[in-house]
């Protein structure tokens, strides 16, 4: 008898104790449409577009706590975009385009992983894989891969980038004949593509003046190799809206911004694109150009901006450069960053914001010449910190530069800069 009392009562408890969980779970306190609705008011106030089906999908997603957190900081005037990422591993832009499912009608965007709590962005100047001129012949005579044209150390830091960016500076192609009147014409054939898997490179550049070099179907291929192989590009295209339309990696709950352009020959050769013609994204103008990082920047958290321009084979800058480049920083450019020059420039910080004005050749033909990788990382708050690798291409092979010959690279970049200050480690930032 005691037995079946002791059963009774212990089938009670656990009765009750169910009860009271689902009960907790029914008096959880709930957000109301009017909390809600109120919550819209004062994001109007703050000037963001929030509406009530949003903060809804933000409760389904996120829950209670986290909507309340939100509210707490809208009662004491704490807001700031930061507080998006923070309560939800992912930026206020970002959860916009989730909640109006933008990714899965968008061709130009890809989401990540990083390897951290922080985005590595890493760029590279001036690429050729032409089989036609001095780097691929040596990648194939030597026989060892991507470890014949670049050392283990520069190929260990551009795989370990979480985005890797270079300057395509060729056409992909088997067809087409050199333009006339050019005295360089570079062509790859199109299995080079696979070079860029073993480089680590996530993103390359085409707006430049060698990547119509042998017509419009070479060119017209180089797109459709780059997009076959999932290598996205940025200032070409098949019109003018693909060449000026960004690229946008989401990374560590950041959207990032990718758009280029070039204002590089003395004697236009290489077509803009139009509405209907294909061809690269100008600059010599720079109202496209700015419209374009104006575009960028309404739809991300942040916007690279890489152009193709500069004086070849000199270390100074065109007034031109001087110029443009705070416009560009003006549009909504985070870090503007230069190629085409065929040799390093400095930098300059315009409202705190970077400006490198070229990161030269990277591994392109056999002339000796200093060279270097450029890293942008941006923390898991958003905020910006930059670096710059020395390295040194000889023989038709880039190799890491240390000790005294990294300084005299790092001092050579000190005494081209504006406003910057460069560390021994090549870490640098604007001078107070």
């Amino acid at each position: 008898m005691k037995k079946i009392v002791l059963l009774v009562i212990s089938l009670f408890i656990l009765s009750g104790c169910s009860n009271n969980s689902n009960n907790e779970v029914l008096e959880k306190p709930q957000i109301t449409d009017e909390q809600l609705t109120s919550m819209v008011i004062n994001y109007d106030m703050q000037n963001e577009s929030i509406d009530l089906d949003f903060l809804k999908w933000i409760y389904s997603e996120y829950g209670t706590d986290a909507i309340n957190s939100l509210q707490t900081t809208l009662d004491n005037n704490s807001y700031n975009l930061n507080v998006w990422h923070e309560l939800t591993g992912s930026s206020l832009t970002v959860l916009l385009d989730l909640y109006n499912n933008n990714y899965e009608n968008m061709n130009n965007v890809k989401i990540i992983e990083t390897k951290g709590k922080e985005v590595n962005l890493s760029f590279v100047g001036d690429v050729s894989l032409a089989d036609n001129f001095e780097i691929i012949p040596k990648y194939d005579e030597r026989g060892e891969g991507i470890y014949g044209i670049l050392s283990e150390e520069v190929v260990n830091i551009m795989n370990t980038a979480d985005i890797m960016i270079a300057n395509n500076e060729f056409t992909i192609s088997d067809r087409g004949e050199p333009m006339p009147n050019k005295y360089y014409t570079f062509r790859a054939n199109t299995n080079r593509v696979g070079i860029y898997n073993e480089m680590g490179v996530d993103l390359v550049t085409l707006a430049n003046n060698h990547v119509y070099d042998f017509g419009e179907d070479a060119f017209l291929d180089t797109l459709d190799t780059l997009t076959n192989n999932d290598i996205p590009y940025v200032g070409a295209g098949r019109n003018i809206d693909e060449a000026s339309r960004p690229y946008y990696f989401i990374a560590n709950g950041y959207k990032i911004a990718f758009v280029n352009a070039t204002r590089a020959e003395k004697f236009i050769l290489t077509p803009e694109a139009t509405d209907t013609t294909g061809g690269v994204l100008r600059a010599y103008d720079p109202t496209r150009f700015k419209e374009a990082i104006k575009t960028a920047k309404e739809n991300s958290d942040f916007v690279i901006a890489l152009i193709h321009w500069g004086k070849e084979d000199s270390h100074e800058l065109e007034q031109v450069q001087i110029d443009t480049s705070k416009e560009y920083i003006d549009a909504g450019a985070d870090v503007l960053i230069g190629t085409h020059a065929h040799t390093l420039q400095g930098i300059e910080f315009y409202k705190n914001k970077p400006i490198v004005y070229n990161i030269g050749d990277f591994i392109f033909n056999r002339e000796s010449k200093d060279t270097g990788i450029l890293n942008v990382k941006i923390d898991n708050e958003g905020n910006f910190t930059y670096s710059f690798t020395p390295c040194y291409q000889h023989e038709e092979k880039t190799s890491l530069l240390s000790g005294e010959d990294k300084q005299r690279v790092l001092n050579d970049i000190r005494s081209w800069s504006i406003n910057t200050t460069i560390d021994d480690e090549g870490n640098f930032y604007q001078t107070n």
